[in-house]
């Protein structure tokens, strides 16, 4: 019976040892690959303009950089695109607090997204995504931004402050 209970035993701390050792390669492969995630963002992230009310950035590949693309209103397929926004430089937002909405043909989810005021960093927005080729538009939305006064979002206290278009390079 003592041979029973010394094999349990050594079987018991094995498999512990074995879950422990599981658990922290997990635990700092996951880091390591968050870390990663996060460096690869400030690379696609471009700076909140100071003196502008936006910019735009677009990803060259050949030379692997964001260039300022701002005056640009031609985009190629699948082209990375950057905006950043100061909504401080806006003088026709009548409203404080405000809910800012947002469309966008430039993320393949739904284009239009509504944000509170705490959810994006005092007066700042910024957004990247991909030009997505649509075979039926050669314009498409860039960026609209729109404020609300209350989550009813209501169309008569809709107030556009920036509507963006660009137009598909086939």
């Amino acid at each position: 019976m003592n041979i029973n209970k010394k094999y349990i035993i050594i079987f018991g701390t094995l498999i512990l040892l074995l879950v422990i050792i599981t658990g922290a390669v997990t635990y700092y492969k996951e880091r390591v690959d968050s870390i990663n995630v996060l460096e690869q963002d400030e690379d696609f992230s471009a700076p909140i303009p100071e003196d502008k009310k936006y910019e735009i950035g677009c990803y060259e590949v050949e030379s692997a950089s964001w260039n300022n693309c701002t005056e640009k209103t031609t985009f190629w397929p699948n082209q990375l695109v950057s905006i950043s926004v100061n909504l401080k430089r806006f003088d026709n937002i009548p409203y404080s607090p405000y809910f800012l909405c947002y469309d966008t043909n430039l993320l393949k989810t739904v284009s239009r997204q509504c944000l509170t005021r705490s959810a994006f960093f005092a007066g700042a927005f910024s957004l990247r995504g991909e030009v997505i080729a649509n075979q039926d538009k050669e314009i498409f939305t860039l960026l609209k931004l729109s404020v609300y006064p209350d989550d009813s979002f209501k169309e008569s206290d809709e107030i556009v402050i920036m509507d963006i278009e660009g137009e598909l390079t086939k």
